[in-house]
């Protein structure tokens, strides 16, 4: 079967059928409630229960709506040897097999992705047609990567006669096993991590972010159910400061995929190859410019660069936060964005019309505060910088100017929706800041020269580019079509997710010859 992206909405409305999307996302909330203020396991093969328990809290009142449990290194221990065994067993089913397997999961998952979407606003706080599209990728995931796996037929290949009486091939077999340490931000991430090792036969420890532990238990539940043994899967919620770095160095870890900060990459990362060698896969964040040219259409440009700065309240690792625009049409731009942006409506995300809705905890609400007073000190903010006084944790899409290319808000990732625009005196201008920056994830330009285009492409250390991209200047990567890379400290491995490329990194090559 060929790969097709999900899409709901588009396909919806293609269909002139959004209203019904709208009225079946209504009912699936309501069914979202049975999931909710209920306590929910670890699993190791089996249910655990810890003593130390996790509460979730929503973001859009700040009130708990769930409990978890809280991992020991007790728990660690006991999950790494139960699929030390069950890894071995999992990969001898076969490339096939397993890749059937994850097909299926991708059809649950389908059929559930509405309550999936509804469960994600109350975690994460996402609208509906965010959270939509963040099921779509998940489901994606799941298909691409075992569809890749046929397609390259387990990554086996005959490889020739060395000699007359020789026959050889080369075998790809797995690792072991590996730990995924999720974010918050994306269920798309969570999915796409877990699926990559375990479809080409990898064990898998997933830690999920403490922030959406209900989808992704969820989500594993839905992977058990599609066929993925008990003993090759466990999901363990915890504190990541206690049992990550216990995890990551753990001497039957073979690799470790990780997305998250910069700061908690390079910490995984140090303490995973401490003892001997280990795959490390992260993504860690990017500080993700788009140039806006004198060539440029303006409405383009506008809408290209709010939707990627302010879509999910700028927290995701490819949230543009940072226009360089040129000085011929700096100001217009600067008066247009503005007056869209006080526009967007900051609401609770259940609700239809919602732009926006909270940031993710009351953390990112101190942080919201201390970047703006950073802005206040260096430049002018010019739309928004103010915290809602309600319920929950909801701040405004906010615009900074006149801010040195050394500042704290144009130097650092923040994960707000905080767009800093900057003027530059030409494009050459654009990309040597850009270069500049230790990040390197995503990125775009808007200008109708394609030579402009050219040489932003030829030139920009990004991993991900777009041109003239209104629908999100850096953002919304789509399965099959634009793999997902980062370059510089925004990665480590150089092979994008939803990429050809990602399943040979679970995989360690095996030379077998047989004389006769």
């Amino acid at each position: 079967m060929p790969f097709e992206n999900e899409v709901t909405y588009i396909k919806f409305s293609k269909a002139g059928k959004e209203k019904e999307f709208h009225q079946m996302y209504e009912e699936a909330l309501k069914a979202s409630q049975k999931y909710l203020n209920k306590e929910y396991p670890n699993i190791i093969v089996d249910d655990v229960m810890e003593n130390e328990k996790l509460k979730l809290i929503s973001p859009i009142d700040g009130k708990e709506i769930a409990t978890f449990q809280s991992a020991t290194k007790k728990s660690v221990d006991r999950a790494i040897e139960l699929l030390k065994k069950g890894q071995k067993e999992w990969f001898a089913l076969g490339y096939t097999k397993r890749a059937m397997v994850m097909l299926k999961a991708a059809d649950l998952v389908a059929k559930d992705k509405f309550l999936i979407s509804a469960i994600l606003a109350h975690e994460n706080g996402k609208t509906r047609l965010e959270a939509m599209a963040d099921v779509d990728e998940a489901i994606d995931f799941l298909r691409y990567y075992a569809l890749n796996l046929i397609e390259n037929q387990g990554f086996v290949r005959f490889t020739g006669k060395g000699y007359d009486n020789e026959e050889s091939m080369s075998y790809m077999k797995p690792y072991g096993i590996f730990a995924v340490i999720a974010p918050f931000n994306f269920y798309a991430i969570t999915a796409g991590m877990v699926a990559g090792p375990l479809v080409t036969g990898n064990a898998v420890i997933l830690k999920p972010s403490s922030n959406i532990p209900l989808s992704s238990y969820l989500y594993i539940k839905t992977l058990y159910e599609a066929g993925v043994p008990r003993n090759a899967l466990a999901f363990l919620s915890g504190k990541g400061s206690e049992i990550g770095p216990y995890l990551v160095s753990h001497k039957d870890i073979s690799g470790v995929l990780f997305t998250g900060s910069r700061q908690a990459g390079i910490d995984i990362f140090r303490n995973a190859t401490r003892e001997k060698p280990k795959v490390v896969i992260t993504e860690m964040g990017g500080k993700d410019a788009i140039i806006v040219t004198n060539k440029a259409s303006l409405e383009k440009a506008v809408n290209g660069v709010y939707r990627a700065a302010f879509g999910y309240s700028g927290q995701k690792c490819s949230a543009c936060s940072l226009a360089y625009v040129e000085e011929g049409i700096y100001d217009d731009f600067v008066k247009k964005i503005r007056e869209v942006t006080e526009k967007l409506k900051l609401d609770d995300p259940r609700l239809k019309d919602s732009y926006m809705g909270p940031v993710i905890n009351r953390e990112a609400v101190e942080k919201f505060k201390d970047a703006m007073e950073r802005a206040k000190s260096d430049g002018k903010v010019v739309a928004g910088g103010n915290v809602l006084k309600r319920d929950g944790f909801y701040v405004e899409p906010t615009i900074v100017t006149d801010l040195k290319q050394d500042s704290y808000i144009v130097q650092n990732e923040l994960f707000l929706p905080v767009l800093a625009i900057v003027k530059i005196s030409n494009l050459d201008d654009g990309i040597k800041r850009i270069n500049s920056s230790d990040y390197g994830l995503t990125g775009g330009i808007f200008t109708e020269d394609p030579a402009e285009i050219q040489k932003y492409f030829n030139e920009a250390e990004v991993g991900v580019v777009y041109a003239n991209r209104e629908r999100g200047g850096s953002t919304g990567a789509m399965v099959g079509s634009q793999p997902f890379v980062g370059w510089k400290l925004s990665g480590i491995s150089g092979k994008g997710t939803g990429s050809f490329y990602y399943l040979q990194q679970f995989l360690r090559e095996q030379s077998q010859t047989i004389a006769h």
